[in-house]
C-alpha cells in the first residue's frame, strides 16, 4: 500500500520541522547569551573599579588657566624735602632791625617782598594781593604787614617814619632795603622790581 502525500502536506510539514528548529536553537542562543554576561561579577560603575573609565584630561589638552591679578603700580611717596634754613641769614636780618616775620623769611630766601597795607581798606586789599602774586612772579619771599599793628610795623616806623599805604618795600640779604613803592603797584611792577633787587641793580 502506497501513501502519497499530497504537495500542499509537504510544504506544512517541512515549515512546522523549521519552526521546530528555530524555536529550540533561538532559545538555547538565549540562554548561552545569559549566561555568559552573569559569569563574571565586576562592578563597573565604582570608580575604582576594573571598568572604571578614567576622566581626567591630560595637561597638554587643557591647560590650567591661573587667574590674572592686576597689581596697582604702587609710585614711591615723594619725600618732601624740608625747606634748608639759614640761621646765620635770620640773625642779621634780626640785628638789622627788621621785624621777625621778615627776619625769618631771610632764613629761605635772599629776597624779600613786603606788603605794607591797612586790613580795613578795599584797595589795600587789592594792592596786598598783587604784591603777593609779583613776588611769586620773581620767586621771592613775601611777607604781608599791617600798618595797624605796631608789633609788625614798629621796628620798620622807626627807621622809615611814616610808612606807605598801601606800600611795598623789597629787601635782600643781610637786611638791606632795595626798592621803596609808594601807593598801589600791579604785580608785574612788583615781580619787576623784586627781581632788579634780587640782581643787584
Amino acid at each position: 500500500m502506497t501513501l502519497t502525500v499530497s504537495p500542499p502536506i509537504r510544504i506544512a510539514a517541512v515549515c512546522g520541522l523549521l519552526f521546530t528548529v528555530l524555536v529550540f536553537g533561538g532559545l538555547k542562543m538565549l540562554g548561552g547569551k545569559g549566561d555568559s554576561v552573569a559569569a563574571p561579577h565586576v562592578i563597573k560603575h565604582h570608580p575604582f573599579g576594573t571598568g572604571a573609565k578614567t576622566t581626567h584630561k591630560s595637561a597638554t589638552a587643557t591647560p590650567a588657566v591661573t587667574p590674572k591679578t592686576h597689581k596697582t603700580a604702587t609710585k614711591p611717596t615723594p619725600v618732601k624735602k624740608q625747606p634748608v634754613v639759614d640761621r646765620a641769614a635770620i640773625k642779621a636780618a634780626r640785628d638789622a632791625g627788621l621785624p621777625e616775620a621778615v627776619a625769618q623769611a631771610f632764613g629761605r630766601y635772599r629776597t624779600v617782598v613786603v606788603s605794607l597795607y591797612d586790613p580795613y581798606s578795599q584797595v589795600d586789599g587789592t594792592a596786598f594781593a598783587e604784591a603777593r602774586a609779583g613776588a611769586a612772579l620773581a620767586g621771592v619771599g613775601f611777607v604781608p604787614l599791617s600798618v595797624l599793628s605796631q608789633s609788625q610795623v614798629g621796628k620798620l616806623t622807626e627807621q622809615l617814619g611814616l610808612l606807605p599805604d598801601p606800600g611795598v618795600l623789597v629787601y635782600v640779604r643781610p637786611g638791606t632795603l632795595a626798592a621803596k613803592i609808594g601807593g598801589f603797584a600791579d604785580k608785574e611792577t612788583v615781580a619787576q622790581a623784586a627781581s632788579n633787587a634780587a640782581a643787584g641793580r
